[in-house]
């Protein structure tokens, strides 16, 4: 597959759809407008925030963007485990001014929700992570001539999301930042974005979007020449001017190296690469006793979002990939200009 078989925008350039308030209509409009495709990422968006999100960066541009949701899961609470982990996190709540733990808050028809939302406001693009949509969903977004991309990290899965109905598939390689997007059978594959997009555009005949590790023009042009009809691109789109990440964060995904990323479980309860810090660390020791994602993610929301707000970096999941040493600040505009080099 070639980079004309990409059939949404001029430029084969996904922004990716990092949640956590890091893509701005700002950003998202900015990519489309600048000939890629802008990508929302609303996995943790109430309802009303993602329609006034969608409505603002529609004010800004006309061109197609994405709104990409987490595939929701439903693990068994395992109390004892939850009241362990717990006691674990009360030292880092505490540095941050709270006397305990919260309770976990959460709302188990967020995605339902949400997935009115998107059909409501009849986006050009829909993605998400964490498994596939029920046929009814798949059959909703189709009639409504959404393209739908899901999350794969192995042949496998790929072929999975071909069957259920997925226009393309991002081939999620170990570089990647973020939650890793594996969901079948139990497996965690570890594959390069290179060997990974090759391997399913040989196997399974479905566009592929490359993803992980990649920042540069030569990056781009190695991904369509193994067979990627597009590539997504998230840690670069952050340093970004129009971007919500802190200005904390920025510097250090400046200065990093790739080797300074880790895969980290102890945020979520479901391996993620970003930046290894101070938690990250001290958390490895329970990894094996980590409540599986979200609960985890529920019990150490409040704990994240006090630290971005204070600007206590050592407490944050800073998520990022491993293409490292070569982001720059600059503009939207200026960065997709670099591409086309």
């Amino acid at each position: 597959m070639t980079a004309s078989r990409w059939p949404l925008t001029k430029l084969p350039v996904i922004q990716g759809p990092m949640a956590g308030g890091y893509t701005t209509a700002e950003l998202v409009a900015a990519v489309s407008n600048g000939g890629g495709l802008g990508s929302i990422g609303a996995g943790y968006m109430s309802p009303e925030s993602l329609r006034t999100l969608i409505q603002k960066v529609k004010d800004l541009t006309t061109k197609p963007f994405a709104v990409n949701l987490f595939i929701p899961t439903s693990p068994a609470v395992d109390l004892p485990q939850v009241e362990r982990m717990k006691k674990h996190l009360l030292p880092y709540y505490r540095q941050l001014g709270f006397e305990s733990v919260p309770e976990l808050a959460y709302d188990p028809g967020l995605f339902q929700k949400q997935f009115a939302v998107v059909l409501d406001e009849k986006v050009a693009a829909f993605s998400f992570t964490f498994g596939t949509l029920k046929p009814a969903e798949m059959s909703a977004l189709k009639s409504q001539n959404v393209f739908v991309m899901g999350t794969a990290t192995s042949v496998e899965e790929a072929e999975y999301l071909r069957k259920h109905g997925c226009d393309a598939v991002v081939a999620q390689g170990l570089e990647a930042g973020g939650h890793r997007g594996s969901f079948l059978n139990g497996k965690f594959p570890l594959v390069p974005a290179l060997e990974l997009v090759r391997e399913i555009s040989l196997k399974v005949k479905v566009p592929v979007i490359a993803a992980g590790g990649i920042v540069t023009a030569d990056d781009l042009r190695k991904m369509l020449e193994a067979g990627a009809c597009a590539v997504q691109i998230g840690t670069a789109f952050l340093v970004c001017h129009e971007s919500g990440a802190a200005q904390e964060y920025r510097e250090l995904l400046l200065k990093g190296k790739p080797e300074d990323t880790e895969l980290i479980k102890g945020f979520t309860g479901r391996w993620a690469r970003g930046l290894a810090n101070r938690f990250s660390r001290e958390m490895k020791v329970y990894d094996s006793d980590v409540p599986d994602y979200p609960i985890q993610h529920w019990l150490t929301t409040p704990l994240r979002k006090k630290a971005q707000e204070s600007g206590r970096t050592e407490f944050q999941s800073l998520w990022s990939g491993q293409g490292l040493g070569s982001l720059r600040p600059c503009s939207v505009a200026d960065y997709l200009a670099t591409l086309t080099q």
